[in-house]
């Protein structure tokens, strides 16, 4: 690994870890529609099963983004999720619209880590406090960003 990937790496981690750091026991708390970076939202706490596949996209981080790819060199979108959660022992569909017409949906109130985040042909999984992970485009790759509001919301079903 050269020095500035594994610079993104670390740089990828410590934003997800401080971000994730909010996240602890308590009662859920909703997310308003539209608001993924309120600076006043606090996310439920994350499952385990969703624990291990942000551990592994948060891994992934700096990596190239090609279509089609479900790694280990490179990923799309999707399987960038697909592998993410299979991680954790969970099974997702190929692409991003059948993973949304297969998985049960989430009010955007209601996003938690480890929610997979869609838009139309792409998807990406919801890291916490407004942020996410994404195999982005071919120029961007694998990257750790701000959410942008998703048209909708999906969650895996655990099998942890």
């Amino acid at each position: 690994m050269g020095t500035s990937q594994a610079l993104r790496l670390a740089r990828a981690i410590l934003l997800l870890a401080l971000s994730l750091a909010g996240s602890g026991c308590g009662d859920e708390v909703t997310l308003p529609a539209g608001a993924l970076s309120s600076p006043t939202h606090q996310d439920p706490p994350m499952t385990r099963a969703a624990s291990t596949a942000l551990t592994f996209a948060s891994q992934q981080v700096g990596l190239p983004y090609c279509w089609g790819g479900t790694g280990p060199r490179c990923f799309d979108c999707s399987g960038l999720a697909q592998t993410a959660w299979a991680k954790a022992g969970v099974k997702l569909p190929r692409t991003a619209d059948a993973i949304a017409a297969t998985l049960p949906p989430v009010r955007l109130e209601e996003v938690r880590p480890g929610d997979i985040l869609w838009w139309p042909g792409h998807v990406g999984l919801y890291a916490g406090n407004g942020w996410s992970i994404e195999a982005l485009n071919a120029r961007s790759g694998v990257v750790i960003r701000r959410a942008a509001t998703p048209r909708r919301a999906f969650r895996p079903a655990e099998l942890m």
